[in-house]
């Protein structure tokens, strides 16, 4: 397989930790911003307790070692915590501000999927495993990626859908990828056809939002914005359950044969 799209994946991997501490950190402000509104009713001492878990959780994802760490960390302590501020506190605090945490919220969960199937991905470029085990790796990779842009596309910035893009070209245009049915045996040609098929996917996906970001130029007032939302929702569904229906075909044959990952 082409060094390229292994590099790709390892430098999109070593951005994202960057990226992320930077998004904790704009949620903070954002929280500081909130609790110190005219709007937000609540004591001083309350809103610095708060402010002072959710530094201590940042500090504690921003000095854990291993990527993985952080992601555990941010899961299981942070986005809790998150979760308590949100609901105690969502009828006393500002909406605007309000809403930009959420947004930041959903770009770092999206951000931390997308990581887990990146590095699902990532481990099929080892050395010492077979070609099965190496197919189904980058096939269970690509599904999740595309999984993972059903549901947060919306929220990606423009630069990281296009590296996204250019790593899914890799894979489609990596000709030691291509299915082959005279030359494999079923399994390994099941998986890169649906690995192939759910790469288109994920171009139609990214393609389609680059439509609503041409659409969103010339679109003013919220609920236009409100309404393309909407129907990209709509359009990406259907790539989604396209690739879905073919990727059920090729676990109906797998479960036959017993192929496992």
């Amino acid at each position: 397989m082409t060094v390229t799209t292994e590099n790709l994946i390892k430098a999109l991997l070593s951005n994202t930790e960057e990226v992320m501490l930077g998004e904790l950190s704009l949620i903070k402000h954002s929280l500081e911003k909130l609790f110190a509104s005219d709007e937000a009713r609540i004591s001083k001492e309350e809103s610095f307790n708060y402010l002072l878990k959710i530094v201590k959780v940042s500090e504690r994802i921003r000095a854990a070692k291993h990527l993985v760490q952080k992601i555990e960390i941010y899961y299981f302590e942070y986005r809790p915590l998150l979760n308590v501020i949100k609901a105690k506190y969502s009828e006393f605090l500002a909406r605007d501000t309000f809403k930009e945490i959420e947004a930041h919220e959903k770009f770092l969960d999206g951000l931390t999927e997308l990581i887990i199937a990146q590095s699902v991905m990532l481990s099929g470029f080892e050395e010492k495993i077979d070609l099965e085990r190496r197919y189904g790796l980058l096939y269970t990779g690509m599904v999740e990626l595309s999984e993972r842009l059903e549901e947060y596309l919306l929220y990606f910035p423009q630069d990281l859908i296009e590296y996204l893009k250019n790593i899914t070209l890799e894979f489609l245009n990596d000709s030691s990828l291509k299915p082959d049915k005279a030359n494999q045996n079923e399994s390994d040609f099941s998986y890169l056809v649906g690995l192939k098929n759910t790469a288109r996917a994920v171009l139609w996906q990214i393609e389609e939002n680059q439509t609503k970001h041409e659409i969103s130029r010339w679109i003013g007032s919220p609920s236009d914005r409100n309404f393309t939302r909407e129907r990209q929702i709509q359009k990406n569904k259907a790539a989604i359950d396209w690739a879905n229906s073919r990727l059920e075909q090729i676990e109906t044959i797998s479960e036959a044969k017993g192929w496992k990952l």
